[in-house]
């Protein structure tokens, strides 16, 4: 018998007795010879070796041994020796999935254009419909007197995704950035004299202009002064500009007031929390996409948990799922209570590093690594990973969080946006998602839970 063909003998038996959710997660993907006496498993990190060695390594043992009677080892895989052409890993989430490798998409920038949002995958209700209406007018040429266009919210509630949206729908002729990305823009060539370049860019070049966060203009003289006449020549052409905000432009301190009043001279559209309906519908949305069936009483139980964005509300169902999948049981009331438990009880606040140094050393990547702009997968997945935890288990904002990874904080918003999709659709990675999440849980918490039961 072949090499290969040993393994696959093996894996077959591997299956019979983990079952097809668990092979299809962890067994499928993995590389195996026969080396004389011995069957090398190959994984695609140390993670993966570490999880398989301690959860399945007697199976495959077992099965190796009653089909070849032959020893077994599990080694880590070079993950450069896998890696796809870069053409192929690309950023976008859809490059990820076209090609169908494990790791998430992305190595932390916001994505051109759009990221995958679309407004098909917006969940409306009467808290975002105007947003949603006049995004989609902005999208489609029919921006008008709502130029200039402020989306103003508190984080998680789905401005992000709308400006991508436009993004993706007006394709190559929208300029999306960040208010920091813009700023270090400004003060570069200010310092250099390249102030043309970026004039020429910003107010001539583009059709759209979708400028995120713009909170974080507040005392930036020099930048406020240029993009309040970068607003005046953009939307003398008739070409929309998008704003958003945690907050109207009358509340935000620092703004100057000739920039202020042209920011609200065209639409401000709030979007508030979602109400129970609302909430209801984004489950359904994002357990469906993810191949998941919540049944309608625990999806109720989700749906009336009190939180105070969106983003809250989809981690409430990713700790239902994970907590499924991992358990291997079906969703329940109990199961729902079990996992919201984990949520709301209290946890000491984690420091970023000693997050990022965790996550690191679960993958076997540096520091430096997660910092660097490399988009190699075996970099890019713990990356996102981590900003995920530091998000969940700090008090720290979404810039401190991205100042520790050298990033913006709008790479974090897309790394959690993207890392809340994909747990949803990949068993794998919810299993490789908790196994971290469970090293930073409190030691007091089974206690505690045991009493609540």
């Amino acid at each position: 018998m072949s090499e290969n063909g040993g393994w696959e003998v093996v894996r077959r038996t591997v299956r019979e007795r983990v079952g097809p959710a668990a092979f299809r997660a962890w067994i499928e993907p993995l590389e195996g010879r026969l080396e004389g006496d011995r069957l090398v498993v190959r994984c695609p990190d140390r993670f993966s070796r570490d999880w398989i060695r301690q959860r399945y390594g007697a199976v495959i043992e077992s099965a190796a041994t009653s089909v070849h009677a032959v020893e077994y080892r599990v080694e880590p895989f070079a993950l450069e020796e896998r890696e796809r052409p870069r053409q192929e890993g690309r950023s976008s989430a859809g490059g990820a999935a076209r090609a169908g490798g494990a790791a998430l998409a992305g190595g932390g920038a916001p994505p051109a254009p759009g990221g995958g949002a679309s407004f098909e995958s917006f969940v409306s209700g009467p808290e975002n419909a105007l947003a949603l209406e006049a995004a989609r007018a902005t999208a489609s040429g029919r921006a008008g007197r709502l130029s200039p266009l402020v989306l103003a919210a508190e984080s998680g509630l789905g401005k992000t995704h709308l400006c991508r949206a436009i993004s993706a729908q007006v394709g190559a002729g929208a300029v999306y950035r960040s208010s920091e990305a813009f700023t270090s823009e400004v003060t570069r060539a200010l310092r250099d004299g390249q102030m043309e370049g970026v004039r020429r860019r910003y107010r001539r070049e583009l059709n759209v202009l979708i400028l995120e966060d713009v909170q974080f203009l507040a005392g930036k003289r020099a930048t406020q002064v240029e993009l309040f006449h970068t607003l005046d020549s953009l939307v003398a052409q008739g070409k929309p500009v998008v704003f958003s905000a945690d907050r109207p432009p009358h509340e935000i301190a620092g703004l100057q007031e000739a920039l202020r009043s042209r920011m609200a001279s065209g639409l401000v559209a709030r979007i508030a929390p979602p109400e129970l309906e609302t909430r209801r519908a984004i489950l359904r949305e994002k357990a469906a996409a993810g191949g998941v069936r919540i049944p309608d009483d625990c999806l109720d139980t989700l749906a009336h948990r009190p939180v105070a964005s969106v983003r809250d509300l989809v981690g409430g169902l990713n700790q239902v799922v994970a907590r499924a999948s991992l358990l291997r049981q079906p969703v329940t009331p109990a199961l729902v209570a079990e996992a919201l438990l984990a949520v709301e009880v209290a946890t000491r606040p984690r420091s970023l590093d000693e997050i990022i140094d965790l996550v690191g050393h679960a993958y076997g990547v540096s520091r430096e690594e997660l910092r660097s702009r490399s988009r190699r997968r075996r970099v890019v997945r713990p990356r996102q990973f981590a900003m995920y935890l530091c998000r969940r288990y700090t008090e720290a904002s979404l810039g401190e969080i991205g100042r520790s990874l050298s990033r913006d904080h709008t790479s974090v918003i897309y790394a959690i946006d993207v890392v809340e999709r994909r747990i949803l659709e990949r068993p794998q990675l919810r299993y490789e998602l908790e196994a971290l999440a469970a090293r930073l849980e409190p030691r007091e918490r089974p206690a505690r839970a045991a009493r609540v039961q």
